[in-house]
């Protein structure tokens, strides 16, 4: 395999959109979005199946093994609302206003679960103060998209929520006449580009980087810091969003186990249900050293154990990162082989990523300025074999985000029942193990 240096920049926060959820889901990824600088460790695309190797030179660790364990409990404890909250800009001075106003929310597409999630999420915290929302289901076309924008456009709403699994640019000449027609326009998962191609300044989104930087924290340190070799498998036809997560990985690789070595074997969506498996089986019998493995996202794991099954290597591997969450991937974490192999399972939450959402919209409403690009972000968690079952059986966020953004938005806090139900959209949000 052809071998490279990492990188030595780590990369800045990049924030992207929303995870896949399911191999149909993931084949949506192109559309969702990232931003920010990648860092300078990119690595170009290879083609379906193939890998590509980078080898990290030096000492054997620098990494405070301390604080990155203590990184990576945090990122796998219940996300604290209060953390985020001094970044959202503030309570909205004035909601009432908002009473009998309508909003067309349209999902990026219907049927991927998390996209409808957030929508319905949106609805939720719309209804509370007032509004009249209407979800606009569709199959993921442009073609659907601009005609929900046309209908609020000549139907009389006042607000467009817009996103998950969608490049609102796609809509720019639509979203522009609904702008200048005077109604407020939000969107989920944008790039800085994606918006501004848009006109859209509300958006809000999720972070990759970071969630690729905690899988090496948690690698490096369930390793004590000593070097391992690993393989990352990806899937660049994806778009940005596995090129940051790839460059985040790499430069934090970098900085915390030097020694340490990572070669890519890159499976493109399509070819998942196909090709994960043998692609994993033939890179472990090729590479017996490699004792890790970084599969992007969280629709490969299924394919990715059955690899590592074939290749007889259950026991001496294990995997970190599987971003997009999704109850049918965590719930891997909750029996053999998967409670020993999947160290993590990373993903947010649609309806805290819904209530942002309208957060923005909200603000559009009300005149005020957008909460920046960097700070309109809803926190991803790490699954892990120790909480997937709680993860699964509560929903995994808590509910004091809630009475947040009801605070937020003038509205008095839930308690009891109603808490949960809104906390878990009437306990969709659950499961059991």
């Amino acid at each position: 395999m052809r071998s490279f240096r990492l990188g030595r920049q780590a990369p800045r926060a990049s924030r992207v959109a929303f995870g896949v959820t399911a191999v149909g889901a993931a084949m949506l990824l192109a559309a969702c979005s990232s931003s920010g600088s990648p860092g300078s460790s990119s690595s170009s695309s290879t083609p379906s199946s193939t890998a590509s190797s980078s080898t990290s030179t030096g000492a054997s660790s620098s990494a405070n093994v301390a604080a990155l364990s203590s990184a990576v409990s945090q990122a796998a404890a219940v996300p604290s609302f209060s953390t985020y909250a001094a970044d959202y800009g503030g309570k909205v001075p004035n909601t009432s206003n908002l009473a009998g106003k309508k909003i067309m929310i349209i999902p990026g597409v219907s049927a991927l679960a998390a996209c409808e999630e957030i929508a319905q999420a949106d609805a939720a915290i719309a209804s509370a103060l007032g509004m009249k929302p209407t979800i606009f289901s569709n199959e993921g076309t442009t073609a659907e998209h601009n005609t929900a924008i046309e209908d609020a456009i000549h139907q009389g709403y006042a607000a467009i929520d817009m996103g998950c699994a969608v490049d609102p640019s796609t809509s720019a000449p639509a979203l522009k006449q609904a702008m200048k027609a005077g109604l407020a326009v939000a969107v989920y998962g944008a790039t800085p580009q994606e918006a501004a191609a848009a006109g859209v300044t509300y958006n809000n989104v999720d972070p990759y980087a970071l969630d690729a930087k905690l899988a090496v924290d948690q690698a490096v340190a369930q390793h004590n810091g000593q070097p391992f070799n690993a393989i990352a498998i990806t899937s660049y036809a994806t778009g940005p969003a596995t090129a940051i997560m790839e460059s985040s990985l790499k430069a934090e690789l970098k900085a915390t186990c030097p020694a340490c070595t990572v070669s890519e074997v890159n499976v493109e969506v399509p070819q998942w249900q196909t090709n994960v498996e043998s692609a994993v089986s033939a890179a472990l019998l090729q590479h017996p050293n490699v004792s890790v493995l970084f599969p992007d996202y969280s629709g490969m794991l299924t394919y990715m154990l059955a690899g590592i099954q074939a290749a007889h290597r259950s026991s001496d591997i294990k995997t970190y990162l599987a971003f997009g969450g999704g109850a049918p991937f965590i719930k891997l974490q909750t029996a053999a082989p998967g409670s020993d192999i999947i160290q993590s399972d990373i993903g947010g939450y649609p309806p805290w990523t819904g209530y942002l959402m309208f957060l923005q919209t909200a603000r559009a409403l009300e005149h005020l300025a957008p909460i920046p690009y960097n700070q309109a972000i809803g926190p991803d968690r790490i699954a892990t074999p120790q909480n997937a079952v709680n993860v699964l059986e509560t929903g995994g966020w808590g509910t004091s985000w809630v009475n947040g953004f009801r605070g937020l938005l003038g509205l008095p806090p839930l308690s009891g029942s109603a808490l949960t139900a809104a906390a878990t959209l009437n306990g969709s949000m659950t499961g059991t193990p």
